[in-house]
C-alpha cells in the first residue's frame, strides 16, 4: 500500500504540496484545511490538465497562489507531467458551445491530443472537448459508412468528423460548423490527419449553408451532435437525406430511467416532419447509446435511427 501511495498521483501532490505549505510557514491546521481541497480527479488533453472548477477557490488557497503560485503549479506540472494548467468551468449552451476554462499556468490553452489514433489540436481556453464522450467517439469509428456521403450538422473541431474520416470508409464528408474558433481548429485538424481530400468544411448557420449544397437530398448519414438539443435541425436532416432515407444519429438529453419515452417522442416528431417536408420516411430506432450523465438524473444521449421508404 505504501508503494501504491508512492505511485499514485494523487497521494503525491499531496506529499508535495505539503511540503511547499510548510516552506511557507503555513500553520498546521490551516494547512490540512488546505490539503483537503487539492483535487483527486482531474482532465488530461495533451500537455494541459484541468483541475475541477471548484479547485483552490477558497480564500486561504487564493493566498497561497498569490504568494507562490509559480511553485504550486510547477509541482503539478512535474507529477503529473504536463505544461500546462487550466480549471474547468461551465460550457455556455447553444451552437456555439464556446469553452470556459480559465488558464492557470502556461503560454496558451492549445494542445494536441491523440486519441484513437485521432490528433485533435484546439485551443481549450475557446472551444470544448468533452474527454466523456470519448466512448461515442470510438462507437462512431467502427460505422460501416463504405461509400457513404455523410452530413455532420454540428463538426465542432471535428468530434465525430474526424474519427469518420480517419476509420470509416466514408466517401465524403460534409462538415458544418458556425464558430469561427472551432472552424479554425477543424482546418487544422483535417490536415493533422490527413482526411483533407474528404472533408467539405460549410461555415455559418447549417439552416443556411446545407439547402444550397449539391449534396442536399442525397445523403447517407446525417451526424446531429448538439447539447441539449438539436431539434432545430431535425427538418433540415430529413430533408437532406437520399429519397431512399439513411441513418440519423441524433443527440439529446433524456431525464434517467425515461430514455425509451423520450426516444420514442423523438421518433413520432420526426415522423410528423417527414409527412410535413413530403418526404413520408418511415422511422426505426435501432439503438439507444447512453453516452454520459449530463446533469443529476438526466443523461446524454444518442438515438440510432434508421429512415427508409
Amino acid at each position: 500500500m505504501a508503494l501504491e501511495k508512492r505511485l499514485n498521483p494523487y497521494f503525491q501532490l499531496q506529499e508535495n504540496l505539503s511540503i511547499e505549505l510548510d516552506n511557507l510557514g503555513i500553520s498546521e491546521k490551516i494547512k490540512l484545511e488546505l490539503i483537503e481541497e487539492i483535487p483527486s480527479r482531474w482532465e488530461k488533453l495533451g500537455d494541459l490538465v484541468l483541475l475541477p472548477e471548484s479547485t483552490f477557490t477558497s480564500n486561504e488557497w487564493k493566498k497561497i497562489l498569490l504568494i507562490s503560485k509559480n511553485k504550486i503549479w510547477a509541482i503539478f506540472c512535474s507529477i503529473l507531467h504536463v505544461s500546462k494548467i487550466g480549471r474547468q468551468k461551465r460550457i455556455h449552451s447553444g451552437p456555439m458551445r464556446k469553452s470556459q476554462v480559465e488558464l492557470l499556468h502556461g503560454q496558451d490553452g492549445i494542445v494536441l491530443h491523440k486519441e484513437n489514433s485521432v490528433f485533435f489540436e484546439f485551443d481549450a481556453t475557446k472551444v470544448m472537448f468533452s474527454s466523456g464522450n470519448v466512448s461515442e467517439r470510438i462507437r462512431v469509428s467502427q460505422f460501416d459508412c463504405s461509400d457513404e456521403i455523410i452530413l455532420d450538422l454540428y463538426a465542432g473541431i471535428g468530434y465525430y468528423t474526424l474519427p469518420l474520416l480517419v476509420h470509416t470508409k466514408v466517401k465524403l464528408l460534409h462538415a458544418c460548423e458556425i464558430n469561427p474558433d472551432s472552424i479554425a481548429e477543424l482546418k487544422k485538424n483535417v490536415i493533422h490527419n490527413k482526411v483533407s481530400d474528404k472533408c467539405i468544411i460549410h461555415e455559418g448557420d447549417n439552416l443556411s449553408t446545407v439547402p444550397h449544397l449539391e449534396i442536399f437530398g442525397k445523403v447517407n448519414r446525417v451526424m446531429l451532435g448538439l447539447l441539449p438539443s438539436s431539434e432545430k435541425s431535425w427538418r433540415l436532416a430529413i430533408q437532406s437525406l437520399d429519397s431512399k432515407g439513411g441513418m440519423l444519429h441524433l443527440h439529446g438529453n433524456a431525464s434517467a430511467k425515461k430514455e425509451n419515452e423520450w426516444a420514442q417522442s423523438v421518433i413520432e416528431r420526426l415522423k410528423e416532419i417527414s409527412n410535413d417536408s413530403k418526404r413520408e420516411f418511415k422511422f426505426e430506432l435501432i439503438h439507444i447509446e447512453k453516452v454520459k450523465s449530463y446533469a443529476p438524473k438526466v443523461n446524454h444521449l444518442v438515438l440510432d435511427i434508421k429512415v427508409f421508404n
